[in-house]
């Protein structure tokens, strides 16, 4: 009887440490990883604005929610800004380039696994609505990110969108982590500008945003 209790405490022992692994993984999937998160625009800069709705507000709102909710599945998250202020140097003469400058070197210096830039969109025709995910193909993982992530923010919003390349921009192609850049939606169409500002919608977004990081690192 002693030997048959040792055996199965034996036994009970290499379960609980083969479900304590499990439980981690599952628990904690993003434990070793480090996410830099670059909330668009601040300060001066609004970035895309419709009916005093400013894409530099919501994109901070999202980020700091985002924060949050990757930090509590293990990942280590860094912030570009924390606030409602730029990047730029005090007194630059190209305020714009300053603020991409500095956002730049934090995130090359990071040396984290993922950058994920939030941004919000707009366009004459109020019709277009919907999260899409921009790449700079310069990283081979960068098109897989947003190919994950796209899927996700696709049966989130229930659209069909597809990823695309960043041209034209001065701070992407200068970027040595892996990462993309989400429009979380348009605030030129009425009902998206209004579930952007919604918080239980923000935080829907950001747990489908969680899965997507989640995946990918899976």
């Amino acid at each position: 009887m002693k030997r048959i209790s040792i055996l199965l405490l034996i036994l009970l022992i290499i379960l609980f440490s083969i479900f304590k692994v499990n439980a981690c993984d599952s628990i904690f999937p993003l434990i070793g990883k480090t996410i830099i998160l670059d909330a668009g625009h601040g300060g001066k800069d609004f970035g895309a604005s419709v009916r005093n709705v400013n894409e530099s507000e919501i994109n901070l709102e999202i980020t700091l929610k985002l924060k949050s909710e990757l930090e509590k599945i293990g990942a280590v998250v860094l912030l570009t800004r924390t606030d409602e202020h730029d990047l730029s140097n005090p007194n630059a003469l190209y305020r714009k380039k300053s603020d991409f400058d500095n956002r730049i070197k934090l995130i090359n210096n990071s040396h984290a696994d993922m950058y994920l830039s939030i941004h919000q969109n707009i366009y004459q025709n109020e019709k277009y609505y919907g999260p899409q995910v921009f790449y700079y193909p310069k990283i081979n993982d960068n098109e897989k990110i947003a190919n994950v992530m796209q899927d996700e923010l696709n049966k989130f919003a229930n659209t069909k969108r597809k990823i695309k390349i960043i041209t034209g921009t001065y701070m992407y192609n200068k970027l040595n982590v892996s990462g993309v850049l989400i429009e979380c939606g348009f605030l030129s169409n009425n009902k998206e500008r209004n579930n952007l500002q919604n918080e239980e919608y923000q935080n829907n977004l950001v747990k489908t945003i969680k899965n997507g990081v989640i995946i990918y690192f899976s």
